[in-house]
């Protein structure tokens, strides 16, 4: 059997139940050799005692070095196996517990680390160390496991594993940092310990390594990996840091034990939570601050990943306000195979819920995970902010029997709530959403498999905040078409919704996702969800240098309230494809919304009659106002209510839908009641929507009116001409006007041989051709050698060259008429 967890999924609280079993052999004689001392404590070096408590073996360690509340151990060894217990035996006012490890071997601890009174533990070891199974902590205090060369303290001393001195000079003073060497080794947690059958407070699953509640939990080294192993501070912080060689993390006191900060450190290593398979049993890696007030959780690293259903999370399940989830990821962070981030409110739950946090340069969800806020108590909920300097995908989403009737568990960014729903927040260069993944703030209802109870929504949703620098695209469906990818901000109870924000240099939508804002009763589940008093749609506002919308949406609807507005500041271009809509319409006796769109320096186009529409109609309530102020459009018409009726041939209100007509319309009318219509606005220096698509004349050309031909007359040669002249062409039609800014102004071009084509070549070879025709003339003349009389010129010809020659008597010729005679000219 695999283990007892309870995972909680928008779309939503989806619950399995599974179990653990298992425990491993203990060689008592083996066990008792893990723990050797060294002997660099000189008179206070630690003394080491086999012994039985309560009926299990013990490695009771006295001895140490006391300085004020500070406690010294060093060991040359240190490894605690199965069923067995490391002891630390100190005095009631001792505040910190400090053991180093000098020798070259790696800590195994799969048994029981445990501490007399409050005293923290600090177990410092830079080979390496790695928790087994069985692994767990018996202290009240605060625990820190790390692979950092020495512990640093506030007067400047430090207690180094790699330079042991025999007289170490020690102190008084408190832990302020851990200094990590050249190569740190790695840290490794496999722990499912249930110490006596204890399991978290909130996902009832086992604690593994667990301090005591309000308590620090860190694990700070180079790699960090969960295999299946679990981290519990109820209430409490836990934090996980991985880090490169010489790296200083800092220690902060704070109520809770302690912060690490990372302030000076350069380069990050990588942390892992991963599914671990034993046998038939299978765990999951959960790390979790759940309580009364939720506790707070920081994650620090290079490259973190989330798979095989691991889960962090941090809610607040009673009247203290909740911590925050902070993860930080200098490359990235990847969440697959239904993994969660979450922070919430139970719904006995008074506190208000922490925050989520995320920075990184790429954020990707895929697989069915998901970053999830909830709110079902009646504190304020919580914020998720999204810093990603690069790119978010959202991607698809996993398998999964759901009980609304659809087998996709979407991945994306989620907030939820039966009450108040809280804010998401994305900042990133790219944001790409696809296969059904998305991102959400809303109020709607929710579903515990559990209990089989399903439970309204009463609060109002959240807003949703997308900037992103370079494009957002939202595209297709999931593989069965049951999970559109989408932006949405709703509510599905009687609060209102929230508003929907997007600035980007890019949009596309595209292949049936939309961008959404929306008030819709809720129907997900059953009949139950139903109701009649339902809050208003929020606004969408999109402020963007280019929309696309490819057989894509935007809208703001509501199914019984007045529909949301639509604000879209466009610079360029608004280009519509494929049934794409823009759309504010209300249900039942709403008034429909209102659609601005301003793109004074750019262009409104729609593909022709692809039937992509702009409506902001209403069902018997008025119809809402569409204003577009736009530097041209193209492709759309726009049509009142009259229009469909005759266009559609009915009056029937569920008939008179723009999406019956093939054509791009624009509309704002009541469908049930003729006299509420809406109005539509359009101002547009440069074009006529109306005039979108162009209209052929109803005549054909008539190719005599297009050719000039003249008739000989009196045996004389009539001859016709065309000349054209000036860069704008010849006009199609004289009674169209001239289109003077589609002139193109072509320079010459070479022709091979370049040299005989050139402009100067053709005038050389003018100049030439003259100079020897007079050279001939010249030498026929001085042949002949005769003086050179004038004769008076009585006519001209044309030679053979074509050239015109003055003759001093014009020669007799006989009157030619071509065999071809004009059908329009009288036959000679």
């Amino acid at each position: 059997m695999a283990q007892s967890r309870t995972i909680w999924y928008w779309k939503l609280g989806l619950v399995s139940a599974l179990g653990i079993t298992g425990a491993l052999t203990f060689s008592e004689s083996y066990a008792l050799a893990q723990i050797v001392r060294d002997d660099t404590l000189g008179s206070e070096n630690s003394v080491v005692t086999p012994t039985l408590i309560n009926g299990k073996p013990t490695d009771q360690i006295d001895g140490g070095a006391t300085h004020g509340t500070n406690l010294f151990h060093s060991f040359e060894q240190f490894s605690v196996l199965t069923g067995s217990t490391a002891y630390f035996n100190n005095a009631a006012n001792i505040d910190n517990v400090i053991a180093r490890i000098t020798g070259k071997s790696i800590s195994n601890i799969d048994g029981t680390l445990r501490a007399n009174g409050n005293a923290n533990l600090f177990l410092i070891n830079p080979n390496g160390i790695i928790f087994g199974p069985n692994a767990s902590l018996n202290i009240r205090g605060s625990f820190v496991a790390s692979t950092a060369s020495s512990l640093n303290f506030a007067d400047g001393t430090n207690f180094s594993a790699t330079d042991p001195q025999t007289t170490p000079l020690l102190t008084v003073s408190v832990p302020v940092g851990l200094q990590f060497g050249a190569t740190p080794g790695t840290i490794h947690n496999q722990s499912q310990a249930s110490p006596g059958g204890v399991t978290s407070s909130f996902l009832k699953t086992p604690v593994g390594l667990q301090v005591q509640q309000g308590k620090t939990l860190a694990l700070v080294g180079n790699d960090i990996t969960l295999d299946g192993g679990n981290l519990t501070a109820e209430s409490g912080r836990i934090e996980l840091g991985s880090v490169a060689g010489n790296s200083l993390v800092s220690l902060n006191p704070t109520n809770q034990g302690w912060s690490l900060g990372y302030k000076g450190v350069q380069n990050f290593q990588n942390i892992q939570f991963i599914q671990r398979t034993d046998g038939s049993n299978t765990y999951q890696s959960i790390v979790d601050s759940s309580g009364d007030g939720g506790g707070n959780i920081q994650i620090q690293g290079r490259r973190v990943l989330l798979n095989g259903g691991s889960q962090i999370s941090a809610n607040t399940l009673g009247s203290q306000q909740g911590g925050n989830l902070i993860v930080t990821a200098a490359e990235s962070l990847e969440l697959d195979g239904s993994a969660i981030l979450s922070s919430g409110t139970d719904s006995d739950s008074t506190g208000n819920a922490g925050n989520i946090q995320i920075a990184t340069a790429k954020l990707i969800v895929r697989g069915g995970a998901q970053v999830l806020m909830y709110n079902r108590g009646s504190g304020l909920p919580s914020q998720l902010i999204v810093n990603a300097s690069d790119s978010v995908e959202l991607i698809g989403g996993t398998i999964t029997p759901l009980p609304d009737g659809t087998d996709l568990l979407p991945s994306g960014l989620f907030s939820a709530g039966e009450k108040n729903a809280g804010d998401i927040t994305i900042n990133t260069k790219m944001l790409r959403i696809q296969g059904g993944a998305g991102v959400s703030a809303e109020s709607s209802a929710i579903l515990f498999i559990k209990s089989n109870q399903f439970i309204p929504a009463t609060g109002y949703a959240g807003n949703l905040t997308v900037n992103a620098s370079e494009l957002v695209e939202v595209s297709g469906t999931s593989p069965n078409g049951s999970k559109l990818s989408r932006l949405f901000a709703g509510t599905k109870g009687s609060g209102d919704g929230g508003n929907l924000i997007v600035t980007t240099k890019q949009l596309i939508v595209r292949d049936g996702a939309a961008i959404t804002v929306s008030s819709e009763a809720e129907n997900d589940f059953n009949s139950q969800g139903s109701v009649s008093n339902l809050g208003q749609a929020g606004e969408l506002n999109i402020n963007a240098r280019s929309i696309l919308l490819d057989k894509g949406k935007l809208t703001s609807n509501s199914e019984l309230g007045k529909g949301g507005n639509i604000a879209l500041q466009v610079r360029d271009l608004l280009l519509m494809h494929r049934n794409s809509q823009i759309s504010t319409n209300a249900g039942g006796d709403g008034d429909g919304g209102n659609i601005t769109i301003k793109a004074p320096n750019g262009f409104l186009v729609a593909a022709p009659l692809e039937n992509s529409d702009i409506t902001a109609n209403a069902n018997s309530g008025s119809g809402g106002k569409v204003t577009i102020n736009a530097k041209s459009i193209f492709g759309f018409v726009p049509r009142t209510r009259t229009d469909l009726v005759k266009l559609l041939n009915t009056e029937d209100p569920e008939q008179l839908q723009p999406s019956n007509l093939p054509t791009n319309d624009i509309t704002a009318f009541s469908q049930q009641n003729p006299s509420l219509n809406g109005t539509v606005q359009i101002n547009s220096p440069d074009a006529d929507p109306s005039k979108g698509l162009v209209e052929l004349p109803v005549n054909l050309v008539d190719a005599s009116r297009q050719i000039v031909a003249s008739c000989s007359t009196g045996g004389k040669i009539a001859r016709s001409s065309f000349i054209t002249t000036g860069r704008g062409g010849v006009v199609a039609d004289p009674t169209e006007p001239l289109i003077a800014d589609d002139a193109v102004l072509a320079d010459w071009i070479a022709l091979p041989p370049e040299s005989q084509n050139r402009a100067g070549g053709i005038h050389k070879r003018a100049v030439v051709q003259a100079q020897r025709n007079t050279e001939k003339k010249l030498q026929k003349v001085n042949f002949v050698n005769e003086p050179t009389q004038i004769v008076e010129a009585q006519g001209w010809v044309i030679d053979a060259n074509g050239n015109v020659v003055l003759v001093a008597q014009v020669p007799t010729q006989s009157p030619h008429n071509s065999s071809l005679t004009n059908t329009s000219c009288p036959a000679h």
